[in-house]
């Protein structure tokens, strides 16, 4: 039974990211990681990918107050450990892999978990250019050790923060998996992976059903799903018929190049 008691004790101490190593685990100082371990994580923050452990956070600026020519995207971090009477700075560093922005198109402006909090931000202004309204900037973000707070989970130190003025990119896997279900590609009618998205999908499903934003998989698609299909594919046939000679072309992703089709199957 004390053997027993041993082990639940240091599950406990580790819950706060799944996985981690005992060895380098210390109680004393806290670590810092993205949120995506837990189910309630993924709820209140969601962008965690486990296809490569990466966090995305995005944001465009057709979502923005009109006229707004820059903006502040806050990519959340989650302390592991017991929280402190004062602010803690978090430590990172850009990755050029997977990095488009230029130094001109962001400013960094801090990154702390706030006294007393358990969870805090990296916030990174970033400015609207005319290239967005056709190409996202990007900067990949890896956190390091600081002065005050330590790394956590190998699995959860690394961040793709991406921003546009074109329709916003899914976040969670469930609107990935609309996306999926209703625009053909290689991938499967229930696969949560962005490997296939471009915009023009994306406008089809806005044009069609009005998803500016898609909305989560339900049983509301599930059960009717064919008849979701039919309504897509007459609103298509239509459009086609009313621009003869046009087509919509995928411009990003792995159908890049190939004409948008609605998914059969």
């Amino acid at each position: 039974m004390k053997k027993i008691g041993y082990i639940l004790l240091a599950a406990a101490v580790l819950a706060g990211c799944e996985k981690d190593d005992p060895m380098r685990y210390d109680m004393s100082q806290g670590r810092v990681c993205f949120p995506g371990a837990t189910s309630n994580e993924t709820t209140l923050y969601p962008g965690y990918s486990t296809a490569d452990s990466t966090f995305y956070a995005s944001l465009t600026f057709k979502q923005q107050p009109e006229g707004a020519e820059s903006a502040v995207i806050e990519v959340p971090v989650k302390l592991i450990g017991g929280s402190s009477s004062a602010d803690r700075e978090v430590g990172f560093r850009i990755l050029d892999e997977g990095t488009t922005a230029s130094a001109s198109d962001y400013t960094l402006l801090g990154a702390t978990i706030p006294a007393g909090e358990t969870y805090g931000a990296i916030r990174i202004r970033v400015v609207r250019t005319p290239e967005l309204d056709s190409e996202e900037r990007a900067l990949v973000i890896e956190l390091t050790d600081s002065p005050d707070l330590g790394i956590g989970l190998a699995g959860y130190l690394k961040a793709h923060v991406s921003w546009h003025n074109m329709l916003p990119r899914p976040v969670t896997s469930s609107q990935w998996k609309i996306y999926n279900t209703f625009i053909n590609s290689e991938l499967s009618a229930t696969s949560s992976l962005s490997d296939a998205y471009s915009q023009a999908g994306h406008q089809l499903l806005v044009d069609a059903f009005g998803w500016e934003t898609l909305p989560d998989y339900t049983t509301d698609y599930s059960y009717y799903l064919d008849a979701w299909r039919a309504k897509l594919q007459d609103w298509y046939d239509q459009w086609k018929a009313e621009n003869p000679g046009q087509t919509r072309v995928h411009e990003s992703g792995s159908m890049k190049g190939q004409e948008v089709t609605v998914r059969e199957k």
